[in-house]
């Protein structure tokens, strides 16, 4: 019995040592799971439980009897066996869970930031606008990460472009010359007005060099042509005053020939369309030159108004309500910028930095002579301009303008 109780405590023994072995493999084998870790350990309390066997004992008793003549003596014997105390080890496994707690840090990835679509700039076809072009181009571009494009044309189709969604930025439109084009879209809000891109400018039908004035004191006013037509005559102009006008699809082209309508000078004054303002500039820059008369539609701020001495003929102010189409002399301009309301959701960023923009008419004529002397590109002129000025640092964020300066670095 004493053997089977030990051989039972041993078997227990092995059994609870099996386990552990069973379970320690299924750790291992579950070692590369991404769940936290558990360890067991097993602790081992060794109890001592005292059973008593069952002592066996023999009374054996003495009893006496009286008999006659026989005495019987009956003893009680008692007879003690040894009493075998059996130790039984009872192992009482206690199993302390050790969680090691498996820390996983929880990295906040923001989401990838929109795609910049491209911003297209209405490329007007002469030098002011193309050149403010360039520079807004250039910050948007490397200061914004914009890509950036234009599409080229002139006044009037540009003006669909914008509305239609095809380009998103003009950087200049000029009133009263588009006035009503520009009430009725503001009106329908099929663009946003974000800020001036030029001063006040002046523009006129009837300029001519001071130097013709001054051969010809008579010569004030629009109406004064009549007497003095014959000094703007040329061999195309069909014995009329030639007048280089505005260029084909500008508002002011209907204009200026409503004008010479309105002042009854239609068989005084021939209107010549130039190709190009560059070719109104080297038409004008010419006669100049060669001190012949000349007559025509002019606007600054442009280098050559900057530099030529010019005198404007007189006409009478416009009634209140009335365009200069009815015949009456233009207003002093006011240039605008205009976007497309897409860039509202898009380009929030893009509308901040041009409400900001201050292009004065100092900065265009100083960039246009050092164009002209440096035969320099409209590209090149733009970043001649941020290279030394710092202006447009006021126009952008921190971030911007050092990413625009950035760039320049890398242009030397």
């Amino acid at each position: 019995m004493i053997h089977l109780i030990k051989s039972r405590g041993l078997f227990r023994r092995f059994t609870v040592v099996g386990l552990l072995a069973v379970l320690l493999l299924v750790a291992l084998a579950c070692g590369s799971a991404a769940a936290p870790v558990v360890i067991e350990k097993q602790v081992v309390v060794e109890k001592e439980v005292i059973k008593e066997v069952p002592v066996e004992v023999t009374v054996i008793k003495e009893v006496i009897k009286i008999v006659p003549r026989d005495v019987i003596v009956e003893k009680e014997v008692i007879k003690e066996v040894p009493v075998e105390v059996v130790k039984e080890v009872i192992k009482e496994v206690v199993v302390e869970k050790e969680i090691i707690k498996e820390v996983i840090k929880e990295v906040v990835v923001a989401p990838p930031p929109a795609e910049k679509k491209t911003i297209v700039f209405s490329d007007l076809n002469w030098d002011s606008a193309q050149l403010q072009n360039q520079i807004a181009m250039y910050i948007v571009k490397n200061g914004y990460g914009y890509p950036v494009d234009t599409v080229f044309g002139g006044t009037i189709p540009l003006q669909t472009g914008l509305l239609n969604g095809d380009t998103q930025v003009t950087m200049e439109i000029w009133l009263p010359n588009q006035q009503d084009w520009w009430d009725e879209a503001i009106k329908e809000a099929s663009l946003i007005p974000v800020g001036k891109s030029l001063d006040d400018n002046w523009q006129s039908s009837f300029v001519v060099p001071t130097y013709v004035v001054e051969e010809n004191p008579g010569l004030k006013t629009v109406q004064d042509l009549v007497q003095f037509k014959d000094l703007f005559v040329t061999a195309e102009s069909k014995g009329k005053a030639r007048l280089v006008s505005c260029l084909a699809g500008w508002a002011c082209e209907k204009t200026n020939a409503d004008k010479v309508a309105a002042y009854g000078l239609e068989d005084t004054i021939e209107l010549v369309t130039p190709g190009s303002a560059a070719a109104l500039f080297a038409d004008l820059e010419g006669a100049y030159e060669r001190k012949e008369p000349w007559l025509g539609y002019l606007w600054g701020p442009t280098k050559t108004a900057a530099e030529l001495d010019l005198t404007i003929l007189e006409e009478p102010a416009c009634a209140v309500g009335a365009g200069p189409e009815t015949g009456c002399a233009y207003p002093t301009a006011q240039v605008l910028i205009a976007v497309h309301p897409s860039l509202i959701s898009r380009a929030p960023d893009i509308i901040e930095f041009l409400r900001l923009w201050d292009f004065d008419a100092a900065s265009q004529v100083g960039v246009e002579g050092w164009m002209a002397e440096a035969e320099a590109t409209m590209e090149q002129a733009a970043v001649w301009f941020l290279e030394n000025n710092t202006v447009w640092t006021d126009w952008v964020t921190g971030d911007a303008a050092a990413n625009v300066k950035d760039a320049l670095s890398k242009e030397r």
